[in-house]
């Protein structure tokens, strides 16, 4: 049982594994990006590796009774462990974001918990769950053309007015990219951010300044380099993020086109690594938990992995 005062949320819970190395053990051995391989827990749940890294994973997780989760473990290689000693660790930073994000309304998916193992001060292993959408990401959409070319304009004018939106709320996204951005399900559905975990929030709209024009230019561009949206799709892009302002949307246009990939890929690095380096250890302990009624969290106890639903 969670208590987030004033209010009081009844949960049960469905074990995984008892730590995150024992995650990370337990799914080395997965075949990678196998949608037929679900292996079984001793508990009787069931994971699935979505994307399978050196220093990360993505892992659906799902049991009998349990709304499923996404759940995201990064390692932290040995050698480099040193350079995360008294700074908060990825998971961290990225529920911290994510979570104000969601009070915010913004376009985010709701986070549900985070949680670190570390060694001597250094991290070792971070992990956050997510709520579970089953649903393809824009790159992958892109790539495969399925869309007509009216739906391809409407999703890149999507993809700008949720700029448009975190950036008038003051939030740089820093890893922007089509792939972390998940198509809608339905007419009534919202485009909504996956990735976040070099962020910022500055508190103050930030549209117009290097930082916005980083992640403006990065949403143009696939993962592997080549241009996401034509000249049509690009131009409806503009219009979504200056909310319908032609004018403002053909001159964010030639100021975008003004600058090379290379120089792109240059500003999205260095922000990265200055994000990375200002922020301090989380205050609030090892793991916590969102409590969507008060928008904060309470500090988490155990290591485990766990799936949890509410309970009347």
């Amino acid at each position: 049982m969670y208590y987030c005062w004033p209010y009081t949320i009844r949960m049960t819970s469905f074990e995984f594994w008892p730590s995150l190395a024992h995650a990370w053990e337990a799914t080395c051995d997965s075949p990678s990006e196998s949608m037929q391989s679900v292996p079984e827990t001793a508990g009787g749940g069931c994971w699935r590796l979505i994307k399978g890294e050196s220093r990360a994973r993505v892992l659906w997780l799902e049991a009998d009774g349990f709304t499923p989760s996404v759940l995201k473990i990064y390692r932290t290689p040995s050698r480099l462990a040193w350079r995360t000693f008294g700074l908060a660790s990825r998971a961290n930073r990225e529920f911290t974001v994510m979570m104000e994000a969601h009070r915010l309304g913004l376009p985010v998916v709701r986070p549900r918990y985070w949680r670190e193992r570390r060694v001597l001060g250094c991290v070792e292993f971070s992990a956050i769950a997510l709520d579970a959408i089953d649903g393809p990401d824009l790159e992958s959409w892109l790539i495969r053309g399925v869309g007509d070319p009216e739906q391809r304009r409407r999703m890149a004018e999507a993809t700008g007015r949720l700029l448009g939106r975190f950036h008038r709320a003051g939030l740089f996204w820093g890893t922007v990219s089509p792939r972390n951005l998940l198509m809608p399900r339905g007419d009534n559905e919202r485009t909504l951010a996956i990735d976040l975990p070099y962020a910022r929030l500055h508190g103050r709209d930030i549209t117009g300044n290097d930082q916005a024009m980083t992640d403006l230019g990065c949403a143009l561009l696939l993962s592997n380099g080549q241009l996401a949206f034509d000249d049509r799709e690009r131009e409806a892009l503009m219009l979504g993020y200056c909310e319908g302002d032609a004018d403002r949307a053909r001159a964010l246009n030639v100021r975008t086109r003004l600058l090379s990939h290379k120089e792109w890929k240059r500003r999205r690095f260095l922000r990265r690594l200055g994000n990375l380096l200002k922020r301090g250890t989380h205050s609030a302990g090892r793991a916590g938990i969102y409590c969507p009624e008060t928008g904060g969290y309470r500090p988490l106890d155990s290591e485990a992995v766990f799936l949890d639903q509410p309970v009347d």
